[in-house]
């Protein structure tokens, strides 16, 4: 069953044309990652079912719903969560309270309610801290909870960032570089980080990495792109393979 359809979807910016006629599908329970060199078009893919830009032709389909015209601050109330080649967080604030941010989609108070501390409201916080300390767990943040996340290693944060996206309860999660700036050890724990939230939270990931050791072992399918393009779609070792997929890494 397929959760995301990109249809044909192109953007340009002047006279560069950063995705030109791209389509793929994305199915329910995959780990699906986007490829290719630098200035490929890989996160402007991301950009486009952000909706950060809009698309200049084609169509993208989450869940049923065409989004191409969905408003920006709805993507994450459809169930899209996304992470950023460079951490987006509250540096001054606690590992808790960005995971906490993450939960705001969820909440149905209002302010009278909000002033007044009622037991509704009481409840709401209970289940959100509740549902961030499964996820503290999951990613084996406990030591960190109540750091400042300006203090905190580049490695960790990229993991908080991870986190806070989770905090949304997503279905599909975009993760853009998630292995940039982290050592090997970091990145064979993101590995098996990326199994335990596909398999036992059941989330859909969608992943731009350079890493191929990581896709490789992550992926259950991949899009190789060049130059905004579509170069092959498939398994592992078959797109690792690909006599295109290598002139593009390798050249000539």
């Amino acid at each position: 069953m397929s959760l995301l359809v990109a249809d044909n979807i192109a953007v340009s910016f002047g006279g560069v044309k950063a995705v030109q006629d791209v389509s793929f599908t994305v199915n329910v329970g995959e780990v699906f990652s986007i490829v290719g060199p630098n200035g490929a078009g890989k996160t402007t893919i991301f950009n486009l079912i952000s909706r950060i830009y809009d698309v200049d032709h084609g169509s993208i389909v989450f869940d049923g719903i065409d989004i191409t015209k969905v408003p920006t601050h709805a993507i994450a109330e459809l169930g899209i969560a996304r992470t950023f080649q460079n951490t987006e967080l509250f540096e001054q604030e606690t590992v808790l309270k960005n995971m906490l941010i993450g939960c705001h989609i969820h909440r149905t108070s209002h302010l009278i309610s909000e002033l007044f501390f009622l037991p509704s409201v009481k409840r709401q916080e209970l289940e959100m801290r509740r549902a961030v300390e499964e996820v503290i767990d999951l990613l084996d943040l406990q030591s960190y909870r109540d750091n400042v996340i300006g203090e905190l290693p580049y490695g960790v944060r990229k993991m908080v960032e991870v986190a806070r996206a989770l905090c949304l309860r997503p279905k599909l999660l975009l993760l853009d570089e998630p292995s940039s700036g982290l050592n090997p050890e970091e990145t064979e724990d993101l590995s098996f980080w990326l199994e335990d939230i596909n398999e036992e939270l059941g989330i859909t990931v969608i992943m731009v990495e350079h890493d191929m050791n990581l896709v490789t072992q992550a992926s259950d399918r991949i899009l190789a792109m060049a130059d905004g393009r579509t170069i092959t779609i498939g398994e592992p070792e078959a797109v690792q393979n690909h006599p295109e997929v290598l002139r593009a890494y390798l050249g000539d």
